[in-house]
């Protein structure tokens, strides 16, 4: 008698198993049922818009005109339509169709396999609100931050140039008017608008400070020297933030590092460049391959552990030596004595 009942207690632990998983699989399904194509959001998106007024009356339609003054919609009325005007003084806010699809959005930006169908939602979304921008919440304009974001980690840099550009004029936070900026300076220089890039960089320059969170002007004007075989302008203007850094180490600071070793080679300096790698040792920055004219260009005293202490050992030797010059920024202006913190 005992055998069946183990049998019975057996069959009751694996048919709750079954179920789970039978369970889970059916909600998978269903999910994927649910979840809504691209064609099928783009088509949502044409739908009409609703306008809310001051007083707090509604008005749904087809927007037929808006000139920053007056907004015109064609409504449904009896058995026809009829236009309506709103003066834009008179609008507190406008809905648009398809909000409920920016989950969806933002799931697709994290899968790499969706990425393309973002990047398509975002300028759907943009297509759809763009014309609009002044009616627009700051928060409901974030979308639009993030797209120009996105645009540039998806190697699409003249989107987000063009995004940057347009949305820019209705940001009212100075934080995210700064990261805009630095945004349209890497999108310049990521599509190879190099001309607009130095202009920008040298813009940014003049309004940074001195020690501030970021070297990108810095670090893109440099790399354009680079490239342009301009190695002593290329060596001193990667210089700068490394002299005016402190322990608090500022974004794209690594990338000043790489260049102003290169750059020091090329000019044939000896000391210069065992002093920099020691220093980026000690503050734990890696070799930028992640940027393009930098990949695989490392020196091999650089990546050679059997040399750390040998070049730790010269660095100091020669770091009472201080490297000083003017800046080719501004002439008058020279690095300070000391580029050790």
């Amino acid at each position: 008698m005992r055998t069946p009942l183990r049998r019975s207690y057996h069959s009751l632990i694996v048919k709750p198993r079954l179920l789970l998983t039978t369970l889970l699989i059916a909600a998978t399904q269903v999910s994927a049922q649910l979840s809504p194509t691209l064609s099928e959001i783009l088509t949502a998106l044409q739908e009409p818009v609703t306008i809310v007024l001051e007083g707090g009356n509604q008005q749904t339609g087809q927007i037929t005109r808006w000139d920053e003054s007056q907004l015109m919609i064609e409504v449904s009325l009896g058995g026809g339509t009829a236009e309506l005007t709103f003066p834009a003084e008179d609008i507190r806010s406008i809905r648009f169709p398809g909000a409920e699809y920016k989950r969806t959005l933002y799931e697709w930006k994290n899968d790499p396999d969706r990425a393309e169908d973002a990047l398509m939602l975002y300028r759907a979304y943009y297509q759809q609100q763009g014309a609009y921008l002044s009616l627009l919440s700051q928060r409901e304009l974030s979308l639009f931050i993030d797209y120009a974001d996105f645009a540039l980690a998806q190697k699409e840099p003249l989107k987000a140039v063009a995004t940057i550009d347009i949305i820019s004029p209705y940001i009212e936070d100075e934080a995210v008017l700064k990261q805009l900026k630095e945004n349209l300076l890497l999108g310049f220089f990521q599509g190879g608008m190099r001309e607009e890039a130095e202009v920008e960089a040298r813009k940014w320059i003049t309004e940074a400070e001195p020690a501030g969170s970021s070297a990108l002007g810095w670090r893109l004007l440099a790399e354009i020297n680079f490239e342009q075989e301009e190695y002593e302008n290329a060596f001193w203007t990667a210089m700068h933030p490394i002299a005016f850094s402190n322990q608090m180490t500022m974004l794209h600071l690594d990338v000043c590092y790489a260049l102003a070793i290169l750059a020091a080679e090329e000019l044939r300096l000896k000391e210069e460049p065992l002093q920099l790698t020691a220093e980026m040792r000690d503050r734990g920055l890696a070799w930028p391959d992640y940027v393009e004219m930098l990949n695989g260009k490392a020196p091999e005293y650089f990546i050679a552990e059997n040399t750390e202490s040998e070049t730790t050992e010269e660095a100091n030797t020669i770091e009472q030596q201080p490297l000083q010059t003017p800046s080719p920024i501004d002439p008058i202006e020279s690095l300070p004595t000391r580029i050790y913190n």
